[in-house]
């Protein structure tokens, strides 16, 4: 079934994992809802609360299918061999869905918050960070599709 999903992308000109451009949509918007959280939390901008909030829920939101796209390209390109890059591949993404959970959870609540959802973000920005360094080593370790 997979294989035939990467077999007609090949048909259309397409022969490139999926996952790599679904990345930028969540890593953009958890660094949107940091920066819009910590400008709002330094320079005292209420208005720009709902805006993090916003973000970090469109970024959990689209965590799952790029998750998604990750297994399938593994599975795909590697035959679901599991290298200790993909391991740690795992457990951040674990940390980047549980801290944007917090957040998302957490962010409809007092302002009493706002403090530890600037750390929940950053954990989960800096999880994602680290995401893109081990997806981009195991690519520049001859394991590449």
């Amino acid at each position: 079934m997979i294989d035939a999903i990467y077999s007609l992308l090949r048909l259309l000109g397409y022969d490139d994992p999926l996952h790599p451009p679904m990345t930028h949509i969540p890593i953009g918007l958890t660094a949107g809802a940091l920066l819009f959280l910590i400008v709002a939390l330094v320079f005292k901008k209420k208005q720009l609360e709902p805006s993090a909030r916003h973000a970090a829920i469109l970024a959990f939101v689209f965590v799952f299918p790029t998750i998604l796209f990750g297994v399938l390209d593994w599975i795909h390109f590697y035959h679901a061999v599991l290298m200790p890059a993909i391991v740690v591949k795992i457990v951040l993404s674990g940390i980047v869905i549980l801290s944007l959970g917090a957040v998302v959870l957490l962010g409809g609540r007092t302002r009493l918050h706002n403090a530890w959802l600037v750390v929940l973000l950053a954990v989960a920005f800096v999880a994602m960070i680290g995401l893109g360094y081990f997806g981009a080593a195991s690519c520049m370790d001859g394991t590449s599709p």
